[in-house]
């Protein structure tokens, strides 16, 4: 995996997962085991039950975490990851490769990699 991916144990709790969230001024986390295989993601929008109910602080990160995970390969082309993130309604999705985490692509990546693609080339 690499270094620059935050990412969180199903273990955690959700005090420290939004500790997280927050420090690193991001929206989401992959959630891995032990083995560093994908098991989950966590969303700032899944802890919105703190509005509700703070005792939700104290409980694991397996307890909110979406478990279908949908994920793209480290070689799907732009257009392909644009799709899954425009028909899945999400903000984020993990790259993977040989079944391992390798990154997070989102939705400004996406627009960003289609934007050059398609810029006039400067022939000056």
């Amino acid at each position: 995996m690499t270094p620059d991916v935050i990412t969180i144990g199903p273990d955690a709790s959700i005090h420290d997962a939004i500790e997280l969230l927050l420090a690193c001024r991001i929206s989401g986390l992959p959630v891995v085991d032990r083995n560093g295989s994908l098991v989950g993601i966590l969303s700032e929008y899944a802890l919105l039950a703190l509005a509700y109910d703070q005792s939700v602080t104290h409980q694991t990160v397996a307890q909110h975490m979406t478990r279908e995970v949908i994920s793209v390969d480290a070689s799907t082309p732009a257009n392909r990851v644009a799709d899954q993130l425009i028909v899945n309604r999400v903000h984020r999705l993990p790259v993977i490769r040989n079944g391992r985490l390798v990154g997070l692509i989102s939705r400004s990546d996406v627009l960003r990699a289609l934007y050059r693609a398609q810029a006039p080339v400067c022939t000056a």
